[in-house]
């Protein structure tokens, strides 16, 4: 590794997003303002044959094919010809489970077709690379922060000067693993969730890609903070009083040299799990007086898993590009009264966003961007 200054800030150069509701980033964020949810109901993915709330890509085409798609566009919209000096950073709950059941099921039970490099966790930068010539590439699985480690990473490898550009890709498909081990768990909503709701009762697992292209060239968004904590609290829960939730979002804010009143809207995890939103929302409550909005976004794009942390930074760049904050789909009664959940956009100045992915373990991450006005 040539390392050839160190300190360079990390801009977002390009960004491009698929899930549920919409093929782009801007039909994403369309989507959060309209409160124009993806997630339906679909039979056929829970062994007990009951119906699933769940945030499906309705597309003919494969998700290899999608994710292809993503990138495609990120290569036209940048200023590069090719990613041969592009580092591929991907970030993946599951890799290519999914099409490793989907071909066993075709294959009535058998083996005989299943791939190791198709079924891996590296399966996603397998086929990536395969198509694009990047440099060289890593994969992160810590569950549901999956690609914000390795937003992380790619800040980290710009900063020391790596490299000029890495690509942040988070994808996950829908697994029928997934979908029913959350269930085993109890955590599943048979309707749409309801985020920080006093009634709510559970995610919806769902599918998405989003690509982010991180480069030391100055744009309208500047990723000026991250922060990582392991509270180690539960294989599965967050510590009740949130003490990884807050600890991350303070590593955040220093590592941005902000103080807390300084963010104008945080980007909340808010899977409307009970035991989630409630530690999300007493950390929120604890570490921000002055009460800046939040709302989740996953009542409209479902759970991403592993490719949430991308998605929602491309849903908080599209904030800070529209000045405009997203409500809370889906809220009728919250359950921490003096949390600021708008349940209607507001439109506002908007400098600096923080948005949140917590995961299984204490694995917590939290980003921060902020809209840069006159380093073009």
């Amino acid at each position: 590794m040539n390392i050839k200054n160190k300190n360079r800030d990390v801009y977002i150069e390009s960004m491009s997003a698929c899930c549920s509701v919409g093929d782009s980033s801007e039909a994403i964020f369309n989507a959060t303002l309209l409160g124009q949810s993806g997630v339906k109901k679909h039979q056929g993915f829970l062994n007990d044959k009951t119906d699933s709330a769940i945030g499906k890509i309705e597309s003919s085409r494969s998700f290899d094919s999608l994710i292809i798609e993503s990138i495609e566009k990120i290569l036209s919209e940048s200023n590069l010809k090719d990613f041969s000096t592009t580092f591929l950073a991907v970030g993946t709950s599951v890799g290519g489970m999914a099409w490793a059941e989907n071909q066993f099921i075709k294959d009535g039970g058998s083996y005989k077709n299943i791939k190791l490099e198709k079924q891996s966790i590296h399966s996603i930068a397998h086929t990536i690379k395969q198509k694009f010539n990047f440099k060289d590439s890593i994969t992160f699985s810590t569950a549901c922060t999956s690609s914000s480690n390795a937003i992380i990473f790619a800040k980290e490898l710009i900063e020391v000067g790596a490299y000029e550009r890495v690509l942040v890709v988070g994808a996950d498909s829908i697994s029928y693993t997934t979908v029913n081990g959350f269930n085993a768990l109890g955590v599943l909503s048979a309707e749409i969730a309801t985020p920080f709701d006093t009634n709510r009762t559970g995610m919806n697992v769902a599918e998405g890609i989003g690509a982010i292209l991180l480069s030391s060239t100055p744009s309208e968004i500047k990723l000026v903070g991250v922060g990582c904590s392991s509270d180690a609290y539960n294989i599965t829960n967050p510590h009740p009083k949130g003490e990884g939730a807050k600890l991350a979002m303070q590593n955040a804010l220093k590592s941005a040299n902000l103080n807390p009143n300084q963010i104008d809207y945080i980007n909340a995890h808010g899977t409307g799990t009970v035991a989630n939103d409630s530690a999300e929302g007493k950390a929120i409550e604890e570490l921000f007086p002055h009460n800046p909005p939040v709302s989740s976004t996953k009542s409209i794009t479902g759970h991403t898993l592993g490719a949430c942390g991308a998605i929602e930074l491309i849903i908080s760049s599209m904030v800070l590009k529209e000045q405009t904050i997203p409500k809370n789909f889906n809220l009728k009664t919250k359950e921490i009264e003096s949390l600021n959940l708008p349940q209607k956009s507001i439109k506002k100045e908007i400098n600096f966003v923080l948005s949140n992915a917590f995961a299984f373990g204490g694995n917590n991450v939290s980003l921060i961007v902020q809209k840069v006005y006159d380093e073009r």
